[in-house]
């Protein structure tokens, strides 16, 4: 079946036919990632509410805000060495790169946590306005120091090419969270969801431990520093950027909503944002394989092929998020009942939501395109204009209308995204990174009247 896939899609083109069937690995490993998450989703939604899936989601947010902090780019350095010295049979750069990025993180991560432990009255009471959510954030920072480390681990498994490493513990995680969560509940305890994910994430973390040190084989190599902290930082600041902007886009909608509507509203609209990514999950799982077929095409100057792996892999995605675009939109009450009465009311948020992330499939891997090709800096302005316009319109339209407002901007800064991206693409690269039917034979049409 997935030959025949496979061969629809690529039609004997061996670079397409490699990234889809790396991408049907990646797609499986990512699928079982996303099950266990709407599980533990669905536990939270049907065990406790709109109002503790609010909570947890502020919580989480915070969490994600100070790794990325702690994080520092660390992580994508080290994928990038990995990745450059891994056939080497001296493993020292490595060993070395991975410690170094470790202390720095540990150290990191350990500050933020004692900070945000400290700070949580604050941020519970005089930002969220929520001083019920105190208890709760003090618990999540004992999650920050092990969340890190999976995160840098999971980068390593990157650096190799082993996408199910690189994906495994993002399943893993919620599948803990989900398996306690049920425990306490029916053992009647008073910890809960915030509870639950936390102890999963350490043991997450001590698993993590284990097989990446197996993996990667680095205690062989001999540790060598050569470059000082001042210098790492130097070289991985301009990697967190990238990952910055794009926490700004997929988070603060949360955040604000957090300051302005109660935990409800947020643990509504969080069940149906996180639905409406069951349309990018192709995406998400072609993305993983992409970058580097991409560089070695552009880098070799092979603009065509580059552009028919292009249209293909997109012809892929538009045929594959349609169906479930589709289904999202035209049974928005269904779905969200799923998970109780309560959660009906962000019917609408779930359809513009869903259409947002239809662009961004159709647009493919627009962005990781771009970063291969040498334009990251382009691309960075991009996001960060739209990330900066994303925080305005939240401001303005979500003391209005609430969940409702933050889809509508989380879904047009989606849009607006990708589509300048795709139009730069096409000014500055030759390349058309978006799908429609029909869009091929209208490009072979212009084409064609250009030369006469």
């Amino acid at each position: 079946m997935i030959k025949r896939l496979t061969s629809f899609f690529h039609k004997g083109d061996k670079d397409s036919s490699f990234v889809l069937k790396k991408s049907f690995l990646a797609l499986a490993v990512r699928l079982g990632g996303m099950v266990a998450q709407y599980l533990f989703i669905f536990i939270v939604a049907r065990l406790y509410g709109p109002k503790e899936q609010g909570a947890f989601t502020l919580c989480f947010t915070v969490l994600q805000l100070f790794a990325i902090f702690s994080q520092m780019g660390l992580d994508n350095r080290l994928t990038r060495i990995i990745a450059a010295n891994k056939e080497q049979t001296d493993s020292a750069v490595i060993k070395t790169t991975y410690l170094q990025s470790l202390q720095l993180t540990l150290f990191a991560s350990s500050i933020w946590a004692i900070a945000t432990f400290f700070s949580a009255p604050f941020i519970a009471g005089t930002i969220f306005s929520k001083p019920e959510l105190t208890d709760e954030l003090q618990q999540t920072c004992m999650a920050f120091v092990p969340f890190v480390i999976i995160g840098l681990n999971s980068a390593g498994y990157r650096g190799f090419k082993n996408m199910t490493g690189f994906m495994i513990f993002k399943a893993i995680q919620p599948l803990l969270s989900a398996i306690l969560l049920l425990v306490l509940f029916y053992m009647k305890s008073t910890w809960g969801v915030v509870h639950a994910y936390t102890f999963a994430t350490i043991g997450t973390c001590l698993v993590s431990i284990i097989t990446w040190w197996r993996f990667s084989n680095i205690k062989q190599g001999i540790y060598q520093p050569s470059l000082n902290w001042s210098q790492i930082l130097g070289e991985s600041m301009p990697m967190m950027l990238t990952g910055s902007m794009f926490f700004i886009m997929g988070w603060t909608d949360n955040i604000i909503l957090g300051i302005f509507r109660p935990s409800e509203e947020v643990g509504m609209y969080d069940a149906a944002f996180k639905l409406s990514t069951l349309s990018a999950i192709v995406l998400l799982a072609i993305n993983a394989i992409q970058a580097p077929v991409f560089s070695e095409l552009y880098h070799k100057k092979e603009i065509v092929r580059l552009q028919q792996l292009i249209i293909r892999s997109n012809r892929l995605l538009f045929f594959t998020s349609l169906p479930l675009t589709l289904v999202l939109c035209f049974f928005p009450f269904s779905i969200l009942g799923f998970l109780g009465e309560a959660f009906k009311g962000a019917w609408l948020a779930l359809i513009i939501l869903s259409i947002g992330n239809f662009v961004n499939s159709i647009t493919g891997s627009i962005g990781i395109l771009l970063q291969m090709s040498g334009h990251q800096k382009q691309y960075n302005t991009i996001i960060t204009t739209t990330a900066i316009g994303s925080i305005v319109l939240n401001i303005v339209l979500i003391p209005k209308y609430g969940l409702l407002g933050a889809a509508i901007t989380s879904s047009s800064a989606k849009i607006i995204q990708n589509l300048l991206s795709v139009a730069y693409t096409k000014k500055n690269l030759g390349i058309l990174s978006i799908y429609l039917p029909g869009i091929e034979k209208l490009k072979m049409l212009r084409n064609n009247n250009a030369t006469k």
